[in-house]
Parts: structure tokens; C-alpha cells; sequence
């Protein structure tokens, strides 16, 4: 379970570091093709957070922290797929800090279970 905890945890790492490099770039009102991508890639990473959770359920992580990394997941993709329509005009500025820290939350979330996992298996 360490094996695929850290290989689970690797790839949370180097998508989260892509999208937040493609956000970035979105910012800066370049790469604006790329968003489909950035969507697809945030919906992997919730996925991944939510297989950690998994893991982190069948080696015996507290059942709270776990429940609350999958609400967490739910909640960072329903922010996500209706950002758009937040607070529209120069306000979405807002917004759009609010996602890249929820998202900063989901990787932190990732590596909180990671790290139990690991030690719940030695």
C-alpha cells in the first residue's frame, strides 16, 4: 500500500504543480486554449484525492479526516464547474483566488492522507 500511496501522491504532485502553472498562465490571460485541459487535469485530482481517501479508509486513517477529504473533493469541483458564474466583472478576481486556494486544499488533503497511510502501514 506505501508503493501506490507514493506513486498516488507523485501524481497529485505533478498535476497539481500543472494546473497551477496553467492557472497562472490563465491569469495572465495566455494559454486560454489550455483551459479544457486544466478542467479535465482538476477533475483527476479530485478523482486521485478520492482513491487516496479510499486507501487511507482500508488502512485505518480516522474515518473523519477521510469523510472530510471526500465532501472537501466534492466541494472543490462544484466550485470549479461554477466559478464562471461567480461574481462576475473585476470581482472575480475573488473567485478566482479562492479557487486556486481550494485547490492548494486538495493537494494538502492528498498529502495529510498520504503521510497517515504511510505511517498506519509500518
Amino acid at each position: 500500500m506505501k508503493t501506490a500511496t507514493l506513486i498516488l501522491q507523485n501524481l497529485i504532485r505533478l498535476i497539481g504543480l500543472t494546473l497551477i502553472v496553467l492557472g497562472l498562465q490563465f491569469w495572465m490571460k495566455r494559454a486560454l486554449g489550455y483551459v479544457g485541459i486544466h478542467m479535465r487535469l482538476g477533475e483527476l485530482l479530485v478523482l486521485l484525492l478520492w482513491i487516496l481517501a479510499w486507501m487511507a479508509l482500508r488502512a485505518g486513517v480516522r474515518q473523519q479526516l477521510v469523510i472530510i477529504a471526500i465532501l472537501y473533493g466534492f466541494l472543490v469541483f462544484l466550485f470549479a464547474v461554477n466559478m464562471g458564474r461567480l461574481l462576475p466583472g473585476s470581482s472575480h478576481e475573488v473567485i478566482r483566488v479562492a479557487h486556486l486556494l481550494l485547490g492548494l486544499g486538495a493537494i494538502g488533503f492528498a498529502e495529510s492522507l498520504g503521510k497517515r497511510i504511510k505511517q498506519s502501514a509500518k
